[in-house]
């Protein structure tokens, strides 16, 4: 095996275990097929999508920036369901779920191992129907305060016509985060330096 083979096995496994352990349940599959099909159904044409331009889009837009202000699970027990419409489709680097309540238990869930979590949305640009909201990120994990993390990273975002966010894609770099953990951390630094 070559040392990039060996490096996307380490990486593989290491975000397998890790995604395992953080909730201690079954994870589903993560895979591009239902990305895909995420992308389909809330594809202009395929649904009623805000209008650009317009004041409920304007609104969609400062409400999910003021709910990624500060992540914290007083925030989104509050407001998910303010921002993410019924049916909506969430994925990061970690996970993707379906549904409002879903995406309130997987946000919820991640709150439990951070003191603290701030989106700085530095610039939003929207197009087609697609918005896109780059942000820096502030993380301050209750078992490392001694050291935040900064992560910059991007937004795929699609409103329904009521302004509400029927598709979420993030895009930023996970393995960050990895690297903080014992054990896989170390695995995962060891395996940067080679590569």
């Amino acid at each position: 095996m070559t040392a990039g083979m060996n490096a996307a096995i380490v990486a593989g496994l290491a975000a397998a275990l890790v995604c395992g352990c953080a909730t201690g349940e079954k994870q589903e599959a993560y895979d591009m097929k239902e990305y895909y099909q995420a992308l389909e159904r809330t594809a202009p044409g395929n649904m009623e999508l805000v209008e650009p331009g317009s004041a409920v889009e304007a609104e969609a837009i400062e409400r999910f920036k003021e709910f990624y202000a500060v992540f914290s699970e007083e925030r989104i027990r509050a407001s998910v369901r303010d921002v993410y419409a019924d049916d909506a489709y969430f994925r990061d680097g970690f996970r993707q779920v379906r549904g409002s309540g879903n995406i309130e238990a997987y946000f919820v869930d991640t709150t439990e191992a951070i003191h603290e979590c701030i989106f700085d949305i530095q610039d939003v640009a929207c197009h087609d129907g697609n918005c896109y909201f780059r942000w820096i990120m502030k993380l301050t994990l209750k078992r490392d305060l001694e050291r935040p993390l900064e992560a910059a990273g991007m937004s795929h975002v699609r409103f329904d016509s009521a302004g509400k966010v029927i598709f979420h894609q993030d895009y930023w770099e996970t393995a960050a985060l990895y690297e903080r953990l014992p054990v896989i951390g170390s695995l995962i630094r060891w395996v940067k330096k080679r590569i």
